[in-house]
């Protein structure tokens, strides 16, 4: 039968049939050498239905050729098995999302904002560069390589460890974050790790209790507030991680210092501690 027809009967269409006989997914029965037309016939109708169903269901086209070349019902059933474990995460991804989209609309809850000055410190630093698409990964294995190099100097923390956003633009193709660990002296200079100086400043920042999904209160409570003093931004943003991460802990535990380095509009000279509400 011509592909028209076969298109129809399968009802798959024709711009789709081309398609797969470039794949090998489903090749016509004969072509015509002198007109190049396509011709199936009706024993491939079966193929054609199972190719459409697996579309149905997402799975990709190159595991329905791996479906379709097995050599038993146990190797396709494991390249079937792969694709439900990859859609079983993605709904449970999506019932996540879901979840939280109630909380869309609610007015944000303002966290409480404070002034702080910093004098300058030692740190020992280094640097990570990622798409934020791959930053948390990025970050945890900075940070890994970061405690080990100073384990290995037997330098010891005087702080939390933290970061300093330095690629504002969340929508650069690559960030670049600098992580810090306060010390009590400068770390002897590695391939992984770096001295490093925390700048002495003035401070506005708040606490966020819980995962880092949703953070993004803290930023707009800052926003917030630094609008209503009239503050200057002064440098990039920076995390302080007063209860960071450990395996198997609650996200709930968490508590993070989300500051940004501010200045009044005329006056650079240091201010005595405070606290705003």
């Amino acid at each position: 039968m011509s592909i028209g027809v076969f298109a129809r009967a399968t009802r798959l269409s024709v711009r789709v049939l081309r398609n797969y006989d470039r794949l090998g997914l489903l090749v016509p029965a004969w072509v015509d050498p002198m007109t190049g037309y396509r011709r199936y016939s009706v024993d491939q109708f079966a193929r054609a239905g199972l190719v459409r169903r697996l579309r149905e269901l997402e799975v990709p086209l190159p595991e329905i050729a791996e479906i379709l070349s097995a050599d038993t019902p146990e190797q396709a059933g494991e390249v079937i098995e792969r694709h439900r474990e990859r859609v079983a995460a993605r709904a449970a991804r999506l019932d996540e999302i879901g979840a939280r989209l109630g909380t869309v609309l609610a007015e944000p809850g303002w966290l409480h904002v404070y002034e702080r000055w910093r004098d300058a410190q030692p740190t020992a630093r280094t640097l990570v560069r990622a798409p934020l698409s791959d930053l948390a990964e990025a970050l945890e294995l900075g940070f890994a390589r970061l405690l080990a190099g100073l384990a290995e100097q037997g330098v010891a923390l005087t702080g939390p460890t933290g970061a300093r956003y330095l690629t504002d633009d969340l929508d650069a193709a690559e960030l670049e974050v600098e992580l810090f660990a306060p010390v009590v002296r400068p770390p002897r200079p590695t391939a992984a790790i770096a001295p490093g100086q925390l700048p002495g400043c003035l401070l506005a920042a708040t606490v966020h209790e819980g995962g880092y999904d949703e953070i993004e209160a803290a930023h707009r409570s800052l926003g917030r507030w630094i609008t209503e003093q009239a503050r200057v931004l002064a440098g990039p943003a920076e995390e302080r991680y007063l209860v960071p991460p450990t395996p198997g802990a609650p996200p709930t535990r968490l508590r993070t210092e989300i500051a940004w380095p501010v200045r009044p509009p005329s006056d650079l000279s240091r201010p005595a501690d405070k606290e705003t509400k």
